[in-house]
């Protein structure tokens, strides 16, 4: 649970997908099995590695207000 918690589990998970499909090559269900995620993730995961290299899997903390809450308060300033 605490690994969950932690800021970098996705980055974790996406690592260890490509690192069973490098290392020890299987049928995504088993992958799949192996880090407990769906069979579509770990097939989006090695399609974004195979085309976006390893950089991808570092992308996505983002830090500060999101897009969101941005645009909520633009519209609040607004009225």
């Amino acid at each position: 649970m605490k690994m969950r918690m932690r800021g970098g589990f996705l980055a974790l998970q996406k690592w260890l997908v490509i690192y069973n499909a490098m290392v020890d090559p299987r049928p995504l269900s088993e992958i799949a099995v192996h880090t407990g995620l769906a069979e579509g993730t770990v097939r989006r995961i090695i399609a974004e590695y195979n085309s976006r290299g390893p950089d991808f899997l570092e992308e996505g903390r983002k830090v500060g207000v999101s897009a969101g809450r941005g645009r909520e308060r633009g519209k609040r300033a607004s009225l």
